[in-house]
């Protein structure tokens, strides 16, 4: 009975806005999406309500600022649920602008400063530690030490954004302050690989994903429409870091030694965290009213890969990809340029050595441009469609500049090609940071973005703890600490950006089809 009354509600709403005679076979047609209309017979009205499966199409009643969104989750069992949810998505909006928006995206950008900065930053403390402060320990033994970094930074999301999506941002970034600062204080002070380990691997690990993880989720409360352009200014933050802290090291420690120049670089991330932690907020409070949610809700769920199309799957492993090409130069080009020149065993970041470190803040240089324009294009064409293209570019900055410079003869030489390499690869790569979180938006709901976020990267995780030693490795291979020894994980950086575009390129063809005029 329930079924029919709402059957003859449905009927008499269509009939005052085109005619009574369209009847049941109007209202499926303008539920189905343009173009995808099947002439069959009619079936039962929860045939025409269920919720859509994930095909290049939806049906229209996502509401048009998410109309390229595909639903991963599993369709609500009951018709309740599913009432519950069109009314949720409905009732969303976002204020794409104003001041308070964004001063979001500005604590987010300070956030991103010192938590991405400094992880951005790793090549300038590789080759610092190895030269000056461990210097009888191998690239992999000091790979370690900061691929085990990487890997907390990103790991702690595991918990971190489902926590995120119950309680906001600012109590999370708090606590990132406190271990960040504690973290960076301490390594001021140590002298022993397992000190480096704790201070700096474990401690400031932590305290960087608890700032940038609640950081990027803050944007998405705040911006939809506009959520690239503003995800791509605070991820400048991150750029600016990597340029801030390989030149603040790099002028302090000939003056000041290595203890000083890290106590400094930590009075300058207490301005930062402050001020991140004031401005960060969250203002969509949908996982709370949930009555049903239970701590459960709070982990992630492998079940987001088993979708029915593979696209979080073949994302996730695009992503993994990612993380084993990008921090191959991001963490090697001093490392690199050091013994290029044959300056590997110089226990100072000025004189010759100092052009080493720059290179670092060349990449991130660029990169504060090619973090920003990423984001503001993929309003434009398409996230997964900017993606597909930048990590194209990618992989030609990697084969084409740097790779033949390596296989170069010994002795120096000119620098032309590795400042090419630095230059393009800055501005191209900003995008694998700036559009891996935007990508996975299109794949969830808002309020369930910080699952999406935390499942991904829990996999993505792996790559940064095994993919800085695994190039360590690859160099000490060779034996001669020399321009020859990196040709090993250049290549190694070379097959894993191959591997990330196919992902994504499946991905959106799985997706959306071959016509790359349109926008996803």
């Amino acid at each position: 009975m329930l079924v029919v009354l709402m059957s003859l509600s449905l009927s008499l709403s269509e009939a005052s806005e085109g005619g009574a005679e369209e009847g049941k076979t109007c209202i499926s047609e303008r539920r189905r999406s343009p173009g995808r209309v099947r002439r069959e017979s009619i079936g039962p009205r929860r045939e025409g309500r269920s919720l859509p499966s994930w095909k290049p199409r939806h049906p229209p009643r996502w509401p048009k600022n998410q109309s390229t969104r595909p639903p991963t989750e599993k369709p609500s069992t009951t018709e309740e649920d599913s009432e519950e949810q069109n009314v949720n998505a409905k009732e969303i909006t976002y204020p794409e602008g104003g001041f308070a928006a964004w001063s979001v995206a500005f604590g987010s950008w300070c956030a991103m400063t010192c938590g991405m900065g400094l992880v951005n930053s790793v090549g300038m403390f590789q080759a610092l530690v190895a030269t000056s402060v461990l210097p009888t320990y191998s690239n992999q033994a000091i790979g370690w030490i900061f691929g085990i970094f990487v890997f907390v930074s990103y790991f702690c999301g595991v918990q971190i954004g489902p926590v995120f999506d119950r309680h906001g941002p600012q109590g999370l970034m708090a606590l990132g302050t406190v271990c960040l600062l504690v973290g960076i204080f301490t390594t001021a002070q140590c002298t022993e690989y397992y000190q480096f380990i704790l201070a700096f691997s474990i401690l400031t690990g932590a305290g960087c994903s608890l700032l940038f993880t609640p950081a990027i989720g803050a944007i998405s409360h705040w911006f939809n429409k506009r959520r690239g352009t503003a995800s791509g200014f605070a991820f400048v933050g991150s750029a600016l870091g990597g340029v801030m802290w390989p030149l603040m090291m790099q002028s302090l420690v000939p003056k000041v030694g290595w203890a000083w120049a890290m106590r400094t670089v930590g009075f300058v991330l207490l301005v930062l965290c402050v001020a991140s932690v004031l401005l960060c907020r969250s203002r969509l409070e949908i996982r709370q009213a949930k009555a049903s949610s239970t701590w459960r809700d709070m982990l992630p769920d492998p079940r987001m890969f088993v979708d029915g199309t593979g696209a979080m799957a073949f994302t996730t492993a695009g992503v993994f990809f990612i993380e084993w090409a990008y921090f191959v130069p991001v963490s090697y080009i001093p490392s690199y340029y050091l013994a290029r020149q044959g300056l590997a065993e110089d226990s100072d970041a000025g004189g010759d050595a100092a052009f080493a470190y720059q290179l670092l803040a060349i990449i991130n240089g660029a990169s504060c441009i090619g973090r920003y324009m990423p984001g503001y294009i993929a309003d434009k064409v398409g996230r997964y469609n900017t993606m597909v293209v930048s990590i194209a570019i990618c992989l030609v900055s990697v084969a084409c500049f740097w790779l033949p410079d390596a296989l170069g003869q010994d002795g120096g030489g000119g620098a032309g090609l590795i400042t090419g390499f630095a230059i393009l690869f800055g501005l191209v790569s900003g995008s694998n940071i700036t559009l891996v979180p935007i990508c996975l938006g299109q794949l969830c709901e808002t309020h369930d973005y910080g699952r999406y976020y935390a499942t991904s990267y829990t996999v993505a995780s792996l790559a940064c703890l095994t993919g800085i030693p695994i190039a360590g490795g690859l160099v000490d291979m060779e034996g001669a600490n020399d321009r020859r020894a990196y040709w090993r994980p250049l290549v190694f950086a070379i097959a894993s950006y191959v591997g990330a575009f196919a992902c994504f390129f499946w991905v959106r063809v799985r997706v959306k089809g071959w016509d790359w005029r349109v926008k996803w």
